[in-house]
């Protein structure tokens, strides 16, 4: 694949394409969004330091009020949550099946265009899942994390709040609970409370001010509030009714309209006790009265954008039209939405070292600090476990994002971008703000600047130059693109280039980085024979390739050059050289380097090498050190770089051995996936057993990828037996993740490769929900 002719004008509309990096000028569609994924639901403007609001519900019984739901967690074992529908923008549903606590809660989230973001409106209903239950808690709140006015009040049945804040201006919410609602059904010899009500629709409230540095801590703060109005119900409760056994929850648990129409107030929630079924909408409205939000026209919106999307879906992945039933059709859709949901909006510092970090027990780590505060906008791989940004994660999720929406994938492409030193260094893992960092142990949370992570970011930049091709962009065409830029008149056609000219820059700047950072030794002193190797290496983790526990050199040491990784440096070169029309003899030098160092021809595998003494050496009689290059070969995830990343021939005969080795189920191959290690080797299954054996879903989409990309379709000796596996595989995977999904209603963040079971985390709908791709077959 050759550019050639863009070469000439490539960093032209840099500034062009980077100007959102300031929120004035973000786009008014994407200001407001259910971007705080750690929470079941939560909402948030991509500013910083801004409004943010949350969902939080507690069963009525027994000490149920210990057990807040508020935040994702893998411990309030849920029976079921995730999106069923959302489409990025302006629309999003999900169904939150709670059965410790005894609740189903469905949430419908709408938007409609205005002034500073617009308007947006949840209608959430549900119903209690259990008649003996006294019912659940509903709670909703609003918190002001920066400047800004707050002023609370509950008013016939309806809490309101209205505020003004920076970069939204003024704005006004109400919260209304439906006129059907059912309040838990009192015992008679509690009846007559003052101040303790129970009709139906009641709700009531509290305004506070809290330090805005704690308004991520909600829960926190609700409970304490909580549990001193429950004191205090409780005397009076007591008093009344001397001896009546256990004081039942649904009127203990109350708020009592405390700090209402108080000045000062950032902080307000509103809170419902029902039993039953239920409704209640939150409705936020900017203030651009265009932008006004009625309750009664929430379903009829919601409705129109439910068919909109249905529609949309299969325009874009055409699945009715390859023959999936509606089952798997829906479980399809759900990938894709959960994977949008779990969008969000992340802004603080991060612990990051000034200096590398010293390998190998060597002194002279420096102290890290937190450094200046910056703003990301990412998917994120899991809601409960993962809940923010990961760089090896994150070009998988836009590999699915932009074949549903290029603009909003690309806004989270050049939000990352932006993270980038000026050497072309990401931190691999982002971990920005007290609240990110109260989800991550000390030990993982500082981020060192020789530590790299696999650049699959640059997918979408290869995306983006392929479609070029397919619009048949020239070298005439380059330059009547650009002129037409400057005119103001650009097509499709010029507003791609625009894109990639924008992102080669930093390809070539994270190459860069790639070949300064992780350089290997050279055994002879030659660069072109130094290879690369992971920083961050320890006795049994190399968390900076992304393959954890993949069993590397027993003894770890800076002799190890790392197979993946040279397959990553050159996948670089390559795509390199495509965006800049040069760089070909670079690349050929690569590759040719690739086999010279890590191709194993008794084992007929690509292996790492590690040095070592050599089994003749005498160190009295020989002159040199003595040290060789020795192979260390593990059969799985990664000897198959090379392949899964195009970089082997289609007729060489080294693609004929990797093929083998993919296809024999005493080495790789299962009935549900490519496991990532061989069975035969000595470590399958050992230890962590993360990267040792279990199917990941990430790994077998490259493989199937490049069998359909690079050998399928190449004239050749192994491209029947490409074309057989990439069928038999594609079905395998299919079919296991839809069992898998059927009977756990979760995606999982891997899969068994014995009886195919979904394990680990979840949801985990991340690199997961690249299923849709292989279902699609868009690769």
């Amino acid at each position: 694949m050759q550019l050639g002719g863009l070469a000439a004008v490539m960093l032209c509309a840099l500034p062009l394409i980077l100007a959102h990096g300031d929120p004035g000028d973000l786009n008014s569609e994407l200001l407001w969004g259910t971007y705080r994924p750690n929470l079941y639901f939560g909402t948030r403007p991509r500013l910083a330091n801004s409004l943010v609001s949350g969902l939080m519900w507690f069963g009525l019984n027994g000490r149920h009020w210990q057990s807040i739901r508020h935040s994702c967690e893998l411990g309030d074992n849920l029976s079921e949550y995730g999106y069923s529908r959302h489409n990025g923008r302006d629309f999003g549903e999900q169904t939150m099946r709670d059965s410790d606590q005894g609740v189903e809660i469905k949430s419908s989230f709408i938007k409609v265009p205005g002034d500073a973001g617009g308007s947006w409106a949840v209608r959430f209903t549900g119903r209690t899942l259990n008649e003996e239950s006294q019912g659940v808690s509903l709670v909703y709140y609003f918190g002001l994390e920066g400047n800004g006015t707050m002023s609370t009040a509950v008013d016939n049945n309806i809490a309101r709040v209205r505020g003004r804040a920076p970069e939204l201006g003024k704005f006004s919410i109400r919260i209304v609970p439906a006129q059907s609602n059912q309040h838990p059904v009192m015992p008679k010899e509690f009846r007559g409370i003052g101040g303790i009500r129970t009709d139906g629709n009641r709700i009531s409230g509290v305004g506070l001010k809290v330090p805005k540095t704690d308004v991520w801590k909600a829960k926190d703060i609700f409970q304490d509030v909580l549990l001193d109005s429950a004191r205090t119900r409780a005397r009076a409760m007591a008093k009344h009714a001397q001896g009546a056994g256990q004081l039942p929850g649904s009127m203990l648990f109350g708020l009592d309209n405390a700090g209402l129409r108080k000045k000062g107030t950032n902080m307000f929630f509103a809170q419902m006790n029902v039993h039953g079924e239920f409704a209640f909408d939150v409705i936020y409205e900017c203030a651009d009265k265009t932008s006004h939000i009625d309750s009664d026209a929430i379903d009829a919106i919601a409705s129109n954008r439910r068919k909109e999307f249905d529609a949309r879906f299969e325009t874009s992945f055409s699945l009715r039209e390859k023959g999936f039933s509606e089952a798997q059709i829906e479980m399809a859709r759900n990938a894709l939405s959960s994977l949008i949901g779990g969008i969000g909006y992340f802004h603080g510092s991060g612990l990051v070292s000034s200096k590398p970090k010293p390998e190998f027990g060597a002194e002279g780590e420096s102290e890290a600090e937190l450094g200046e505060p910056y703003s990301l906008f990412a998917a994120t791989p899991s809601r409960p476990f993962f809940p923010r940004g990961f760089l090896w994660d994150e070009g998988f999720h836009q590999l699915v994002l932009r074949q549903w929406d290029s603009d909003l994938s690309l806004e989270i492409i050049r939000s990352w971008f932006s993270a980038m030193d000026d050497n072309g260094w990401i931190a691999r893992e982002q971990i920005l703000g007290d609240e990110a960092r109260s989800k991550v142990p000390r030990e993982f949370q500082v981020q060192y600047p020789n530590f790299a992570n696999p650049p699959t970011i640059l997918f979408a930049v290869e995306a983006i130059a392929e479609r070029l091709l397919a619009h048949g962009i020239t070298a005439r065409s380059a330059d009547m693109l650009q002129g037409a830029a400057e005119e103001g008149t650009c097509d499709e056609q010029c507003l791609l280039r625009n894109k990639l000219e924008s992102l080669a820059p930093y390809t070539t700047r994270l190459l860069s980085f790639f070949q300064k950072s992780q350089i290997g030794e050279s055994m002879d002193e030659s660069p072109s024979n130094a290879g690369y190797r992971w920083r961050g290496r320890t006795e049994n983790h190399t968390l900076t390739s992304g393959l954890d526990d993949y069993p590397r050199a027993s003894v770890p040491g800076t002799g190890e050059l790392h197979v993946d990784l040279y397959s990553w440096v050159a996948y670089m070169v390559r795509l390199n050289a495509e965006l800049t029309g040069t760089g070909d003899a670079e690349l050929a030098s690569h590759l040719e380097m690739l086999d010279k160092i890590h191709w194993n021809e008794q084992e007929k595998m690509y292996c790492d090498v590690n040095t070592g003494v050599r089994e003749d050496y005498d160190e009295l009689e020989d002159e040199d050190d003595g040290l060789e290059r020795v192979f260390v070969c593990h059969r799985g995830y990664v000897s198959l770089f090379p392949m899964l990343l195009g970089l082997v021939p289609p007729d060489s005969d080294k693609l004929g051995h990797i093929l083998d080795m993919i296809v024999d189920p005493e080495e790789l191959w299962t009935e549900f996936g490519v496991r990532s290690l061989s069975k035969r080797d000595e470590y399958y299954g050992q230890g962590e057993n993360y990267w040792r054996g279990p199917i990941w879903i990430n790994i077998n989409y490259l493989i199937l990828s490049s069998l359909h990309r690079n050998y399928m379709g190449a004239e050749g000796p192994y491209q029947e037996q490409a074309r057989s596996i990439y069928t038999r595989l594609r079905e395998n995977l299919m079919g296991n993740v839809f069992e898998q999904y059927q009977s756990s209603r979760f995606f999982w963040e891997q899969y068994n490769p014995e009886d195919g079971s979904g394990q680990r985390t979840h949801p985990f709908t991340g690199w997961t929900t690249l299923i849709v791709l292989i279902m699609a077959e868009k690769y």
